[in-house]
């Protein structure tokens, strides 16, 4: 019988995050209620405990990155059953259970179905790396046998590191941490520099792919891309949105500078690589848990996002 109340953890404002118990949501038309099994925890979630997120009324549950089971079915949604296993990507998963619209949204895939056996911990990447297909494919349109360079191996741009390789590039990842130019390597990578380095590799990108929001990088990149090349800014930078950039460089060698967000800012979204992402989970392609360093329950979140914030964890997974 599922029980009239769950645990959440909300977002109240900056730095307050609360553990709370709420009434049980039922499903309304067209929603599943799904016990969540993990959820990922994104540098994004970091970043609106840290400074806020004046986009969103209060409270907010800020987990996107979910997998769970099927607890009950809403009107309109005939063809889900329960117990079948489904993937969220709704701010809603930091919680024993969430409400999940069938049907894509704005900003949501909407359901999508993940096989039982797929573990937990790789489930979980389902989203952000759809994101990083999205921006390797859609926005830097990498090639088998092309250059790219790869600035921050965080848990996203080692995302972006295999996505690249997967597409048949030759990867040159930066990061100043030598355990994540490790893990680099280990994704693929060719190579794997500290920052001091990068610019003086010598061979020009056809694609450079920043997924730090450092405005600085910017135009570093633009000049480690070759002519045609592409600069892709993956990161957010937040109140830092100004760089300096060569734009004769721009014009006269055709290099593209552009943005990339979530599968694609609406109307423009690629939904397609949400399945191209679960695609590659199960084939084992990408076994993302590998970068998994910390794992918590509903209590732990805010240890969680300041091991993350200083670099003393990778990617954490809550386990409501």
């Amino acid at each position: 019988m599922t029980p009239a109340t769950m645990r959440a953890v909300r977002l109240h404002g900056p730095r307050d995050l609360r553990v709370e118990t709420l009434p049980m949501p039922e499903p309304g038309a067209g929603e599943l209620l799904v016990r969540i099994e993990a959820c990922g925890i994104c540098p994004t979630d970091v970043r609106k405990f840290l400074v806020g997120t004046p986009e969103a009324k209060y409270p907010l549950n800020p987990g996107h990155e979910w997998v769970g089971r099927v607890e009950s079915v809403g009107g309109g949604a005939p063809t889900w059953e329960v117990g079948a296993r489904v993937y969220g990507d709704t701010y809603a998963g930091y919680a024993e259970y969430a409400l999940l619209q069938v049907e894509p949204g704005d900003w949501s895939y909407g359901a999508l179905e993940v096989p039982a056996n797929l573990p937990a911990e790789r489930a979980v990447f389902v989203e952000p790396l759809a994101d990083c297909l999205h921006a390797v494919h859609d926005q830097a349109r990498v090639r088998a046998g092309e250059r790219v360079v790869v600035v921050g191996a965080g848990q996203m741009g080692l995302q972006i590191v295999l996505a690249a390789v997967s597409a048949g590039a030759r990867v040159l990842a930066v990061d100043p941490l030598p355990e994540r130019r490790d893990l680099a390597l280990c994704c693929g990578a060719h190579d794997a520099v500290d920052p001091d380095r990068w610019e003086s590799e010598g061979e020009r990108a056809d694609a450079v792919i920043v997924t730090v929001g450092d405005p600085a990088l910017v135009g570093l990149a633009v000049a480690a891309a070759g002519p045609g090349g592409r600069v892709v800014l993956f990161a957010g930078f937040g109140a830092c949105g100004e760089a300096v950039v060569d734009l004769n460089r721009l014009h006269y060698e055709e290099i593209m500078l552009v943005g990339s967000e979530w599968i694609g800012s609406p109307p423009n979204q690629r939904r397609e690589r949400y399945e191209d992402a679960l695609a590659l989970l199960v084939s084992g392609a990408a076994p993302l848990e590998q970068l998994v360093t910390a794992r918590c329950g509903l209590e732990g979140i805010q240890e969680a996002f300041e091991a993350l914030r200083e670099h003393r964890s990778l990617k954490a997974v809550v386990v409501p």
